[in-house]
């Protein structure tokens, strides 16, 4: 096969401002320091799996502004396949995101032009030439892809991070249903995460992992739910903790690993991932990742 994972998703270029103090509204406060980046759940996952050492491409579109161009230099850079992207007229993602160091981050601006993503048709052929398709919730074509690799025989992961229409008919044609916590809440009801795991697995019959950030993740498979602690750490941003957990959990699975050692790889990866800025200025290499597990 040409590739180990598809990716259908969203790519943007993060804008990361480091807080001096906490922020308060309101009020002009001086920045610690400032940088730029490619972001994205899907475009970050194969980044770190292209870190990682697997054969990667992007489904995806961008504007044709500088923006555009930024994303597209940045994930050929880290050896992502950017010849399934469109350039489309108008404007590319973009966020602006405060990191607060030791805390959690806040993406304050997030800018979606439509017209950019509308009416992506995956090719049908592409099916067949990945092991692996990971999508997020942002694109519609995912859909259409997620349909033809299950025909095909691939195994497929999800990103969910919201609850719409798409989401919902995709859930059932994922091996893999990772979310986060509060799409688990939104989507059940149940404030308990180890219950909300349970129940959309039941729900499923398929994996399902809960991410929680440093409260951990929950899992479960066949009815056995597994919790698996985040390593300790004092980040200096978060922005991407989630993107760089699915790719590692996707390169775990693919290579084998049961899934309690594919767990607690996914959550090394994410913990290193907090030592800089952005989802990208950190990522960790498989030996860092494996000697933190062993640690």
């Amino acid at each position: 096969m040409q590739f180990d994972v598809i990716g259908v998703g969203v790519a943007s270029w993060d804008i990361i401002g480091v807080t001096a103090t906490p922020p308060v509204i309101g009020q002009k406060q001086p920045l610690a320091g400032w940088a730029e980046m490619g972001g994205g759940p899907v475009a970050t996952a194969l980044v770190t799996l292209a870190r990682l050492g697997l054969r990667v491409a992007l489904f995806s579109a961008v504007g044709d502004d500088h923006y555009g161009t930024a994303i597209r230099t940045e994930l050929h850079h880290f050896g992502v396949n950017t010849s399934l992207m469109a350039t489309r007229h108008g404007s590319s993602h973009a966020a602006i995101v405060l990191a607060e160091p030791g805390s959690d981050r806040r993406t304050v601006w997030w800018y979606n032009e439509s017209t950019v993503l509308a009416n992506l048709e995956f090719p049908i052929e592409l099916a067949t030439q990945t092991r692996a398709l990971l999508v997020d919730s942002h694109l519609p074509a995912a859909l259409t892809a997620a349909q033809h690799v299950r025909a095909a025989g691939g195994r497929i992961m999800i990103d969910a991070e919201r609850v719409n229409p798409t989401v919902i008919e995709l859930l059932p044609l994922c091996d893999d249903i990772v979310v986060s916590a509060n799409f688990a809440r939104a989507l059940t009801g149940l404030s308990d995460l180890e219950m909300a795991t349970r129940a959309l697995a039941e729900r499923y019959a398929r994996l399902v992992v809960v991410t929680a950030g440093e409260a951990g993740s929950w899992a479960c498979n066949d009815g056995e739910v597994i919790y698996t602690p985040a390593f300790p750490t004092q980040p200096i941003d978060t922005t991407g903790c989630g993107d760089v957990f699915h790719g590692a959990l996707l390169f775990a699975l693919l290579r084998g690993d049961p899934l309690p050692i594919a767990l607690r790889f996914a959550s090394a990866a994410a913990a290193l991932k907090t030592r800089g800025l952005g989802g990208r200025s950190a990522l960790p290499t498989l030996a860092e990742i494996e000697a933190l597990v062993r640690s």
